[in-house]
């Protein structure tokens, strides 16, 4: 019989499996910093990447004891990287991950590359030629534990007397990163550097088929909690038949199984979770009481409905004008409750907005601001709460 789960429940659960109650509340392990910070990508399966701070303190936030340190040592051991393993969306992703990842959804998104390609003007023959020469300036250096910068490969074609358009840039890296070709890998102290996947890439995991779908379903769901087809077609950029297809043959191998949500009809009702999450204690299991968590953060990005995490009427507040950029949230019992983002008077504080109708206990929050702080190496901040607005910049 199919187990029928409140919306509470939703929320818990969700918290949980997202790293953020339970396991985020365990005192630190034993492992390395970066072994703890590669097991959290990994079992994520992936973060979102497009903002470089944002995404470190995700992977920070949920590998209590952990700083700023073993998130780039962790790149520069060639654990984790950065790239684009689905939908177009840079993510950080285990390194051993991201080749099977892109295998099984990029005929999603690389079939509308030709079409840009011929908005931005770029030949196909011109691509090969700028393929090639960035093929060539990577080679040997990630035996090195070195790499390029965007600027610097860009300043091989140039040398390699390659007309080329400033634009072409974004989508070139892009095009040898989704393919397989590059990652941004060795961090260096600062943003990850392109070296060439396989010379970087040490034990690629070898998925095909079936099983990179099923693997894509189950791990999904262990790492975001209840979810339903549209949400994992959303997230993997896959068709609904696809990922409908994908929830059915992790069912099958007994690593999904089937949830109803109370009051919710059809397909919005019908829900799939990893079966070691499905436990009374964890289905009743309280989230940490107040968190700060970073810009872009799976916590609102892993779903398509956020209702459980976000009061709908709040969401441009979160996105302001809908522009895709998700700002640095304060959550309570797994609700967000206010966003928050560094002092522009005082940088070293953080400055605190509700969102209407909510409210910001700054004590309660104390706790979870020396949390981040302490990643970043620095001391506890002070907290301002501000007018709501502050929130739309």
């Amino acid at each position: 019989m199919t187990e029928t789960i409140s919306t509470g429940q939703l929320l818990g659960l969700r918290m949980r499996a997202l790293g953020l109650a339970g396991e985020a509340l365990s005192p630190p392990g034993r492992a390395a910093g970066a072994q703890r910070i590669a097991a959290v990508a990994r079992r994520m399966l992936a973060v979102q990447g497009q903002d470089w701070r944002s995404s470190r303190w995700a992977l920070g936030l949920r590998a209590p004891g952990t700083g700023l340190a073993d998130v780039h040592a962790a790149f520069d051991e060639g654990l984790i990287v950065r790239s684009w393993p689905m939908r177009g969306t840079i993510h950080v992703v285990a390194a051993q991950d991201i080749g099977w990842m892109q295998r099984a959804t990029n005929h999603r998104v690389l079939s509308g590359a030709p079409k840009r390609r011929e908005y931005l003007g770029m030949s196909d023959a011109v691509l090969d030629r700028l393929v090639e020469v960035s093929m060539e300036a990577l080679t040997g250096l990630a035996a090195e534990g070195s790499g390029l910068d965007r600027d610097s490969l860009a300043a091989t074609w140039t040398e390699a007397g390659i007309e080329w358009q400033g634009n072409w840039r974004y989508h070139l890296i892009w095009w040898l990163c989704q393919n397989g070709l590059a990652v941004f890998g060795p961090a260096r102290g600062g943003e990850p550097l392109l070296v060439r996947a396989d010379e970087w890439i040490r034990d690629p995991r070898s998925l095909e088929g079936d099983e990179a779908l099923a693997e894509l379903a189950a791990r999904y769901a262990e790492a975001r909690g209840p979810i339903r087809e549209r949400d994992l077609a959303w997230w993997t950029g896959l068709t609904v038949r696809e990922a409908r297809q994908a929830i059915a043959l992790a069912s099958e191998s007994g690593r999904l199984a089937p949830l109803r949500l109370d009051g919710a009809a059809g397909a919005a009702g019908a829900l799939w979770a990893h079966p070691r999450l499905l436990t009374t204690s964890s289905v009743d299991s309280a989230s940490d009481p107040w968190l700060m968590l970073p810009a872009f953060d799976e916590h609102l990005l892993g779903y398509t409905d956020r209702e459980a995490q976000l009061d709908p009427a709040h969401f441009e507040r979160i996105v302001p004008g809908r522009n895709g950029m998700f700002l640095a949230t304060v959550v309570a019992d797994g609700r967000i409750v206010g966003t928050w983002r560094r002092g522009t008077r005082k940088p070293e504080g953080l400055e605190l907005s509700a969102l209407p109708g909510e409210r910001i206990d700054v004590d309660a929050l104390a706790p979870a601001a020396t949390r981040w702080s302490a990643f970043h190496g620095q001391q506890a901040p002070a907290l301002a709460l501000t007018d709501p607005a502050v929130g739309r910049r």
